[in-house]
């Protein structure tokens, strides 16, 4: 749960393995540009990679999603707080072309201010351009909006939404769950205005939280 960037990359050319790693060079060498908290070295994946899947049209069952036959990824953590994005193309059994799924929460970079995850954000979505100018296919589902309008604006109310929200649930559960002496800690529970944001979250979400309350407490009890 939180604020993240869903993304698709792919291309139908007839590439090879190494031709598929010199078509996306500009791409790492782009997260280097943007000065990222960490750019990891190129890694050739192949069967056993379990975090590249591939989820076919009609495939309901998690255990039925495709791993890749071979391919080229790399990790870009835009900054503390951030996950990592991966970024790359690979090759699946009875699909064609090369593509990747993959998407990154930048959220809880928001723990250390606005700037910072805007920094964060923005890092992001400017390597999804780069990844089109390279000509990939790119589909991008941005839960901040700057993808579609650009707008820092809009970015910055969802961001407060997103807030808000994890932090009366998230501080809901606790309190429940350390009733019945379950530690409960998460990402948001280390934003310097969480109390704030929790009792802002409330105000708009109290009978929700309410309700997801007692389902917690259910689930305890049943458990003890």
């Amino acid at each position: 749960m939180g604020l993240m960037i869903g993304y698709k990359l792919s291309t139908h050319r007839r590439l090879t393995l190494a031709g598929v790693k010199q078509l996306l060079a500009p791409l790492r060498e782009k997260a280097l540009a943007l000065d990222f908290e960490t750019v990891g070295e190129w890694l050739e994946v192949g069967p056993d990679y379990t975090w590249a899947f591939h989820w076919p049209r009609g495939v309901k069952k998690i255990s039925d999603l495709l791993t890749p036959l071979e391919g080229w990824v790399f990790h870009a953590t835009p900054g503390d707080g951030s996950e990592s994005a991966q970024l790359g193309l690979c090759r699946y059994a009875g699909v064609n072309g090369w593509r990747l799924a993959s998407f990154c929460k930048t959220q809880y970079a928001s723990r250390h201010g606005w700037e910072h995850f805007l920094k964060c954000h923005r890092g992001v979505i400017k390597l999804l351009r780069t990844a089109e100018d390279l000509g990939l296919r790119v589909k991008v589902e941005d839960e901040g909006g700057l993808w579609e309008t650009g707008s820092p604006a809009r970015l910055r109310r969802k961001l407060n939404e997103y807030n808000q929200c994890v932090a009366a649930f998230g501080g809901a559960l606790k309190d429940a769950a350390e009733t019945a002496g379950v530690k409960v800690q998460s990402e948001i529970h280390h934003h310097p205005d969480f109390e704030h944001l929790e009792a802002a979250g409330m105000a708009t979400l109290g009978n929700r939280v309410d309700s997801a309350v007692r389902v917690v407490k259910h689930l305890v009890s049943g458990s003890t």
